[in-house]
């Protein structure tokens, strides 16, 4: 009994570590590619605001696919049975083959129609390739331990990791690829050497995970042979009202906290200049909050519940974007304006990164209830909610982009940098470091205040509504308390014995 207890532990320790910091290369291989794609294609593709139009529906019929897709993939999973287990051969399929198709997007030299045709293409296989390892990759997380404190921790330290992922991601691309600092002095150059090093590292972190993570055994009634057709798979997702509102939850959490970054880099650019330098600063001021979060919410769990550390963290965000709308209003002095949008940037990253890792630990435990309402798990099908939601925020995010950007006339100004970036890889004797950022700034120069404000009207006003909304389900609907959980424990240990 003692030698079994130990052994658990040394598991679970081995878990903790090996799993989470697997994490890195999934998160900035997902970075690069959903918050810099956008950014590549502007910055280095001449388009048209109709090109532009085709590429962001494009990039929303295939998200909503790829969403509508994941319980799909979800049953697959649960329907593998392999010496290495049910999650391990996706995680790793899925890395390959999503690591060899982003180095073909940032790398292949298409321009106007022929680009937007590949394109096409390359998005679709791109979202069937990242569900494989996304799902496999979370669904994995619940069979590693069933103990509250143990998932509790498990759960805040894989974020923390996939949090730096983002944050190195964040903090490098934009020095590598734009301003002085670019690779081969075009964006053109730096996204192709960054594409190819971070698809490296993706594979190599993903086959850490599978040869070093070892799973919990499962109950043995998960252990059926009965295929899930899609049917089940229906409706054990939607006969679950917990797992219904925590997919609301995530759904809104996603998408408050995904459009400071989405419109921050290009808002940098026309306040701040066009300097990776400055959009590095921004980004890992915000990325900073998941280091922190990983500190404060050990702490606050000991003496707060997680309702109680929801309202700090909607409090939290709600303070720091209003501050950032009046302080980026009325503060003329550019140098203190940007380092307290810096500043905002933290102290709205921890509130979001407090909220989305609760309520990524109340999925965890719609598992558990579930188990005890139907008699099975169904880890990958409940699962797959998550990246289902983050597939949907996404889509609802570049509706919104497509939409401001267009009604801005952004594309005016991006195709002008555009031409500059490529024309730096063919005439380099003429297009110098210096020559090339004096041209940019005098485009820049063009960019009228209309244009800034409303990216700074959007980036601050829509999170706070949909922080709001996330809020309210969580207060009025989500059921699974701590107390309510540990009664979910002890009737499954009471089933088990009897």
């Amino acid at each position: 009994m003692k030698n079994d207890l130990l052994k658990n532990k040394d598991y679970f320790k081995r878990n903790k570590w090996v799993y989470s910091l697997g994490g890195i290369g999934r998160d900035l291989a997902y970075t690069l590619y959903t918050t810099f794609l956008l950014t590549f294609i502007l910055y280095t593709k001449d388009v048209t605001p109709g090109e532009f139009a085709t590429i962001s529906l494009i990039m929303i019929i295939c998200r909503i696919w790829d969403g509508i897709n994941d319980p799909i993939m979800g049953g697959i999973i649960e329907n593998t049975r392999t010496k290495i287990g049910k999650f391990k051969p996706w995680i790793l399929i899925g890395a390959v083959t999503n690591s060899i198709v982003l180095i073909l997007i940032y790398t292949l030299p298409l321009k106007g129609t022929a680009f937007v045709i590949a394109f096409a293409f390359l998005y679709l296989l791109w979202d069937m390739t990242y569900t494989m390892n996304d799902i496999g990759y979370w669904s994995m997380l619940p069979s590693l331990t069933s103990e509250p404190r143990q998932r509790d921790v498990i759960t805040s330290m894989a974020n923390l990791f996939a949090g730096l992922g983002t944050i190195l991601a964040n903090g490098l691309i934009p020095v590598l690829t734009v301003g002085s600092l670019a690779i081969g002095n075009s964006a053109v150059t730096g996204y192709r050497v960054v594409a190819i090093v971070i698809g490296i590292l993706f594979m190599g972190c993903q086959a850490f995970v599978c040869a070093g993570v070892k799973e919990k055994p499962l109950p043995k009634n998960t252990q059926s042979d009965e295929k899930i057709g899609f049917k089940k798979m229906v409706k054990i997702i939607f006969n679950n009202k917990q797992v219904l509102w925590t997919s609301l939850i995530l759904l809104f959490a996603s998408l408050s906290s995904a459009l400071l970054t989405a419109f921050g880099t290009n808002y940098i650019y026309l306040s701040y200049g066009y300097e990776g330098t400055n959009t590095t600063l921004f980004v890992i001021a915000y990325g900073a909050a998941s280091g922190l979060t990983f500190v404060i919410y050990p702490m606050l769990t000991k003496k707060l519940t997680r309702n109680q550390i929801i309202k700090i963290s909607f409090v939290l965000v709600i303070i720091g974007y209003l501050a950032l709308m009046l302080s980026e209003t009325f503060i003329a002095n550019k140098s203190l304006a940007f380092y307290l949008l810096c500043f905002e940037a933290l102290f709205i990253g921890i509130g979001h990164a407090l909220f989305y890792l609760i309520a990524a630990i109340f999925l965890a435990n719609t598992i558990e209830y579930n188990e005890l309402m139907t008699g099975e798990r169904n880890e990958a099908l409940i699962f797959s909610v998550r990246p289902f939601m983050s597939k949907m925020s996404s889509s609802l995010q570049q509706v919104i982009i497509m939409v401001v950007y267009l009604a801005i006339g952004l594309t005016e100004i991006t195709n002008k940098i555009s031409e500059a970036e490529n024309a730096a890889i063919s005439n380099p004797e003429l297009w110098t470091v210096d020559y090339k950022a004096d041209y940019i700034s005098s485009v820049l120069a063009d960019a009228s205040d209309g244009m800034t404000f409303a990216l700074r009207a959007v980036m601050a006003g829509l999170p706070i509504v949909f922080m709001w909304i996330g809020y309210v389900i969580t207060m009025k609907k989500y059921k699974i308390d701590e107390k309510e959980y540990q009664r979910i424990l002890t009737e499954l240990e009471k089933r088990k014995e009897g």
